[in-house]
């Protein structure tokens, strides 16, 4: 109980700060780009065969690390602006030296290919017109799954050649638990549920006012952007009258669901997804307008593995997601 009250005075702290200081204009900083580290550019393939066989490969665990949950002090670092400005603000592939993931800390990464159904080609622009062939995706976990919950989570890393860094894509199905250990039970969405758990009210009320501070848009931390995506192609090439889809349904394979259907809270599933089969799709993925509702979604595509899936300390460490919001 004293830890939930520490809480609560820390975000009534949090949100006087940031309501004094009101919308600023927070540039974006760049991170370590492991997609740059040589002068000369590259194709957006190449980017992602450097990370993968030059970072991801070679750092790969002989034994798994053991899962672990955030604590109050991660979790009011979370909620610190100067924490979770950085995480919309920060461009880049590598998370700076001696910062750490707080949440999502051990995962599992895997090679993916993005392929638009020819039929919803015309609808949007940029990625979601092309598709993309070299993508990294990370499989994770928010913490240690409970005796009966877990909360699963995907993040995507399309390459862009040039000198174009990435674009990344997050996506859940609530950031409240799930009841099970099936990684594949429930579709995942850019736009997710209000949060129910207080703890969860609590982070999503501070991420907010950051990106506020951030000038987002939208400061809903459950609605995050597309616009990146659809405004340029792998190839560099930018779109200058993006159209963007406003919610994303990935939706797990009948082969992907069944992997990990008598999963319980001692299986881990970063050994589960070892077992994903090379060339399968894992996602069907649907696009939904705003407001419409969900059995009208259109087949936008589908997420194809392309080489198996592994776990690494690079991954774990290093490898950086950007949040997108959309600024004003």
């Amino acid at each position: 109980m004293q830890a939930y009250e520490n809480i609560r005075l820390f975000l009534a702290i949090s949100v006087l700060s940031i309501s004094l200081a009101g919308c600023q204009n927070v540039e974006q900083s760049p991170l370590v780009s492991a997609s740059n580290l040589t002068a000369s550019p590259r194709t957006a393939c190449q980017k992602a065969d450097s990370m993968w066989n030059d970072k991801i490969l070679p750092s790969r665990y002989d034994q798994l690390p053991p899962l672990i949950s955030p604590g109050v002090i991660d979790l009011l670092t979370l909620i610190t602006p100067s924490f979770s400005v950085k995480a919309l603000s920060t461009e880049g592939d590598e998370r700076e030296e001696g910062h750490h993931k707080l949440i999502h800390a051990f995962g599992t990464e895997a090679r993916m290919r993005l392929v638009i159904n020819p039929e919803a080609r015309s609808r949007y622009t940029g990625i979601f017109r092309s598709g993309a062939e070299c993508v990294i995706g990370r499989f994770s976990l928010a913490g240690k799954p409970a005796a009966t919950t877990s909360i699963p989570a995907l993040a995507l890393k399309i390459f862009i050649g040039g000198d174009h860094p990435s674009v990344n894509l997050l996506l859940m199905h609530s950031v409240d638990e799930q009841a099970g250990h099936n990684f594949f039970e429930r579709s995942f969405s850019n736009i997710l549920p209000p949060p129910v758990a207080f703890s969860k009210r609590v982070l999503a009320s501070g991420f907010e006012l950051s990106a506020e501070k951030f000038c987002a848009k939208d400061p809903n931390p459950g609605r995050l952007s597309l616009e990146n995506l659809a405004r340029i192609l792998p190839d560099g090439n930018q779109v200058l009258n993006p159209t963007t889809p406003y919610q994303l349904i990935f939706k797990p394979t009948g082969q992907a669901h069944s992997l990990m259907q008598n999963a319980g809270a001692k299986d881990d599933f970063r050994l589960a997804l070892e077992h994903l089969q090379v060339g399968q799709a894992v996602y069907d993925i649907y696009i939904l307008p705003e407001g419409a509702p969900s059995e009208s979604a259109g087949l936008l595509g589908q997420l194809i593995l392309v080489a198996p899936v592994v776990s690494s300390r690079y991954g774990d460490e290093k490898l950086y997601f950007q949040h997108n919001m959309k600024k004003k």
